[in-house]
């Protein structure tokens, strides 16, 4: 048998539940993640084994194994990202058009809920799926506040392969094995105090940091300079999310909900930019939006039906600002609108 069937598994060796079947394994695995394909390499005289445990922490699932070399295929996943960890062996996958290997040097692989085929050799790891929206509002809460999880969001929806050679990911990466490692401590467990080790939320907060480098470049800047950079960032998130939101009611609570600026600061922030206080910019890209709305109308549109749809819950007023800044009515620019476009 090989050397590495003999090395025991990442947690509750003792516990692990031995598979000989691989058409019974597939159908137990499909239970989980949608399994399109499984099948062993080895020839019908070598025996299939699987060993393999399985733990809770928090709202995770963590299943260590070994497995005797095999192939499969994982479909569509939207949401969830898997990630397989190599403790011994090697294992190497295809997505995309794209492989990635992973081994003791390199021992993470990340998939963002993609369909990946996989082959291993005698592999010795351990795998869990994790929230990928938890995963990214994870990241923006490292970040600091103010920040969008949006931001993060090209890190998390790409395969990643994490490796040792990189003192910052080996770092991380031996924290999370001491992490697992902690799910195979009885005494902590009989006591309840694994719960209240939160170790879902200390593995969630560790791998946003391994696989979002942009959370290494901010945190690796002088105070001074990290700190001008995140209050530009969360001012161009502020902005960003009032553009998305010109259509509902917005309030400087809010503004200062979102970004953590205080009323003073927001004021003089808008003032630096723009020459105005938020709320009178956010007035100024309503009526620019409802112009641009009024010069592309839609068969149904009206003055009252586009003023409202952007928040103008009073059309004379609407008319009057309107009026007040483009020194022309919306209902002469509804009707040149209409005439632009047939």
């Amino acid at each position: 048998m090989n050397p590495v069937a003999h090395l025991p598994l990442v947690f509750h060796d003792q516990q692990a539940v031995v598979d000989r079947d691989p058409q019974a394994l597939a159908h137990k695995l499909n239970q989980h993640f949608p399994v399109r394909e499984f099948a062993p390499r080895l020839s019908e005289s070598q025996p299939f084994l699987h060993r393999a445990s399985t733990a809770s922490a928090g709202a995770l699932t963590l299943t260590c194994g070994y497995t005797c070399p095999i192939v499969g295929t994982i479909g569509d996943n939207p949401g969830v990202g898997a990630i397989n960890i190599c403790y011994s062996g090697a294992a190497s996958y295809a997505v995309d058009g794209h492989s990635f290997a992973i081994h003791s040097e390199s021992p993470l692989y990340f998939n963002p809920g993609l369909e990946y085929r996989y082959a291993t050799d005698h592999y010795n790891g351990l795998v869990l799926h994790v929230d990928l929206q938890r995963l990214q509002d994870t990241a923006a809460a490292i970040g600091g506040v103010g920040l969008s999880g949006r931001r993060f969001a090209p890190d998390l929806q790409r395969p990643q392969v994490l490796t040792m050679a990189q003192g910052r990911q080996a770092e991380l990466l031996q924290s999370l094995r001491r992490a697992f490692a902690l799910v195979d401590a009885p005494e902590l467990e009989a006591a309840g105090e694994l719960t209240a080790l939160q170790l879902d939320d200390l593995i969630y907060r560790i791998l946003a940091l391994a696989l979002c480098p942009q959370l290494e470049r901010q945190t690796g800047r002088s105070q001074q300079r990290s700190e001008g950079l995140s209050r530009e960032l969360i001012f161009e998130e502020l902005l960003e999310w009032i553009q998305a939101n010109l259509h509902a009611p917005i309030n400087l609570t809010q503004l200062e909900q979102r970004s953590g600026y205080s009323r003073r600061n927001l004021q003089l922030a808008f003032s630096q930019r723009f020459g105005c206080g938020p709320i009178q910019w956010i007035r100024r890209q309503r009526l620019d939006l409802a112009r641009h709305h009024l010069l592309n109308p839609s068969a149904s549109d009206s003055v009252a039906a586009i003023s409202a749809r952007l928040g103008f819950r009073n059309i004379s007023a609407f008319s009057r600002d309107f009026h007040s800044v483009y020194g022309i009515r919306p209902s002469d620019v509804l009707r040149e609108g209409r005439r632009l476009h047939g």
